[in-house]
């Protein structure tokens, strides 16, 4: 779990210092120029390019030019993306994983205690099998869930060793 963190240097707390460069990060969802983040933000070009610039420095920013035109673009790094969406992803799969556990046991619990009466009243599917299918079923939905958010910081983990050994060589 280590490995998913990011070393806070001063650079980066000094990007991170700043409302317009948070919310510069946070609108970068794709490669965008200037006059799109300025449009968007409702800034002028020269603050978002000064503070672009902050954020190249601060290695969560990057700088492409387009081929055949003079266009740039700037997109998170690696870095700015784990910074931005790292987190969310894994705690959004573990809250959905413990909210289908506890539906599950509940399901499970109530097609153990359920009283014989109302299973004669429903003629259909007895009703405890249905709490228990419920339940089985969003067990294993817990267990996916828990199962992706573990492997969210894994599959993390191996490209980042990946690509140490890449810049090793």
């Amino acid at each position: 779990m280590t490995d998913d963190k990011i070393a806070l240097d001063r650079k980066i707390l000094r990007a991170l210092s700043s409302d317009t460069r948070v919310n510069i990060l946070k609108s970068l969802k794709r490669p965008m120029t200037v006059s799109e983040l300025s449009r968007i933000l409702n800034l002028p070009k020269s603050t978002i390019h000064e503070n672009l610039e902050k954020l190249i420095d601060a290695g969560l920013v990057k700088k492409r030019k387009s081929e055949g035109r003079k266009r740039v673009y700037y997109e998170l790094t690696e870095k700015g993306k784990r910074l931005l969406l790292s987190h969310k992803t894994r705690i959004i799969l573990l809250l959905s994983s413990a909210a289908s556990f506890i539906c599950g046991i509940i399901a499970i619990y109530f097609s153990i205690k359920i009283p014989e009466e109302a299973v004669k009243a429903v003629r259909r599917v007895p009703l405890e099998q249905n709490y228990l299918i419920s339940g089985v079923v969003l067990l294993a939905l817990g267990v996916l869930f828990l199962y992706l958010a573990l492997a969210c910081g894994r599959s993390k983990r191996r490209l980042k060793s990946f690509d140490q050994k890449s810049r090793n060589k």
